[in-house]
């Protein structure tokens, strides 16, 4: 433990504060994880070869359930005590592998039969949750996959509605269109509690629960914060509040967001100061700048960047003023030094919803105006009443069944991720959508929307869409020749642009490379998957995974 804590004293990096933190912690517990159990066991076999043999010749049989999602160590631990009496049974759908990031391999059940001999296969194609309509769709779907078992289901439940498909305008459009049907299906006597919408990532529900809040239909978020109430958006508002109102919830919430070294001791001396002579605790911070204890802060710099922004709150845009503050502030370029995508898509759909309240409101779309907007957003009702609309994304969905269910924001960057690097990662990306496909029993809402991405370029129709047979979908609005003659061009020139990533040069394990910011360092591995290097630097505790496109030098 000794060890571990100086590591962990020592640690500079997130990465290694967490790693030795977490080490030397479990050290102190006696404690083990999930992984290390594994890990534990694989080396107790290893070192003795009786405690081995003891529980291979006392566990006779081998039963793994959901086998598609193991990992390398539990496929490990499933081979050496399996190895005495040879009696494994697993039960999966190569179709389901949806967790490679977690460690899974649909190569594990795909070459199962190689690996293991004599091997007897029993499809289970009958299907008792689905309806013919949405299980011929799932087939039709997943069918394009070239890493699979072929193979098809059958639904045993009778005919019922074809599945829909709708092309909004715009994500408000698209997300109107949902409200609207789940009004329907409500009217029609249909249980809140049995509609889910389902989403590829947290920031896609943005426009539905703008949506259903106004159709004041109750929802819930599964697995996952509402919009609004989600960390980082909830900064960015607090910095456009901070600039109108200088309140002190927004001061208590961004005044050290980012770092300016305003931590407890500096912020107890404000409270007392604001408390002693009734003020603010940014009038105190303003009265204190020449004070010896803020001497090393940066308190300076948020005081200029509030004054230089507040005459501005009720002249300029919202959408203006919000991007500066998050750029001047530096907010915005931590959490890009973080690595956090997730956040940085929610600060993306946050301005999206800002200058779609601009289109909306016109002269009305006051910065002030927005925030009021905003919190009507964060203050609904969170009854516990199980009758809501159910919002998760799909990974969270899995497992689950609705009679109704809708796929939003079904576009070409969302779903497939524009993350997406390899084509094994986008034959992942179908299974996901293969999944969304398959929750579903009695209806299933399929939509996408015109519009830009966060990134600028067009939104497209997701090519999990336009591959399904068409006679098996109503459109709402049929989509458009030119529409669907744009989008395939765009995704054969990303085809294009995923093999050529696969076909890059790969700098194998135990090369010197360096690295323009991380320095000098060795190989330790490529994965094919992420289109990306594991690397040991010279100067670091732990290894980094960096992406192959960065340029490397070899030494």
């Amino acid at each position: 433990p000794e060890a571990l804590k100086l590591k962990y004293d020592l640690a500079e990096s997130p990465d290694d504060i967490l790693f030795y933190g977490y080490l030397h912690q479990q050290k102190k517990c006696f404690g083990l994880d999930y992984n290390d159990l594994i890990i534990f066991t694989l080396e107790i076999f290893r070192r003795r070869d009786d405690l081995r043999r003891k529980w291979q010749q006392r566990l006779q049989y081998i039963m793994v359930d959901e086998f598609q999602d193991i990992d390398g160590l539990q496929h490990e631990l499933m081979e050496a005590l399996e190895a005495h009496h040879g009696n494994l049974f697993v039960v999966g759908d190569p179709d389901q592998t949806i967790y490679t990031w977690r460690g899974a391999n649909v190569k594990y059940l795909l070459e199962f039969d190689e690996r293991f001999g004599g091997t007897r296969t029993v499809m289970m194609n009958d299907n008792y949750r689905s309806t013919p309509q949405i299980t011929m769709v799932a087939n039709s779907l997943i069918s394009a996959n070239k890493q699979r078992i072929a193979k098809n289901l059958v639904a045993q439940l009778p005919p019922a509605q074809k599945v829909r498909c709708y092309h909004g305008k715009s994500s408000v459009d698209e997300a109107s269109w949902i409200a609207e049907r789940i009004g329907q299906l409500v009217a029609e006597g249909t249980p809140l509690r049995s509609i889910c919408v389902l989403y590829r990532a947290h920031y896609a529900s943005r426009p539905v629960e703008e949506a259903l809040v106004k159709a004041q239909i109750p929802y819930a978020i599964y697995s996952g914060v509402q919009f609004f109430d989600r960390k980082e958006v909830k900064d960015a508002l607090s910095y456009l509040r901070m600039v109108i109102f200088r309140d002190d919830l927004s001061f208590e919430r961004i005044a050290n967001v980012p770092r300016r070294n305003l931590g407890q001791r500096r912020m107890k001396f404000l409270r007392q100061y604001a408390e002693g002579n009734g003020v603010s605790l940014y009038r105190a911070l303003c009265d204190n700048l020449d004070n010896a204890i803020m001497k090393g802060t940066k308190a300076r710099q948020f005081v200029d960047l509030v004054e230089r922004y507040a005459p501005q709150a009720e002249s300029r845009p919202a959408s203006e003023l919000l991007a500066d503050l998050l750029d001047k502030s530096g907010y915005e370029q931590a959490l890009r030094t973080e690595g956090s995508q997730e956040r940085l898509d929610n600060l993306a759909e946050l301005r999206q919803a800002v200058y779609e309240f601009e289109t909306t409101c016109g002269e009305e779309a006051t910065p002030g105006n927005f925030l009021a907007h905003a919190s009507m957003m964060t203050n609904l009702d969170k009854g516990l009443s199980s009758n809501k609309v159910k919002l998760m994304t799909i990974h969270a969905a899995k497992g689950l069944e609705f009679p109704y269910v809708f796929i939003c924001a079904l576009n070409e960057g969302v779903l497939p991720s524009r993350k997406t690097q390899t084509t094994e990662a986008m034959e992942e990306e179908r299974r996901l959508a293969f999944v969304a496909v398959t929750r579903a029993e009695t209806g299933l809402f399929l939509t996408c929307a015109d519009g830009t991405a966060h990134d600028g370029m067009p939104r497209y129709p997701s090519r999990f869409v336009l591959d399904i047979d068409p006679d098996l979908v109503d459109f709402d609005t049929p989509l458009e020749d030119s529409l669907v003659k744009d989008a395939r061009a765009y995704m054969r020139a990303r085809d294009r642009q995923l093999e050529r990533a696969q076909a890059a040069p790969v700098f194998p394990a135990g090369t010197r490379v360096r690295h323009a910011v991380f320095g000098a360092g060795t190989i330790a591995s490529y994965d094919a998957e992420r289109h990306a290097y594991e690397i040991q630097f010279d100067d670091m505790e732990t290894s980094r995974t960096v992406n192959a496109r960065v340029k490397l030098e070899p030494l």
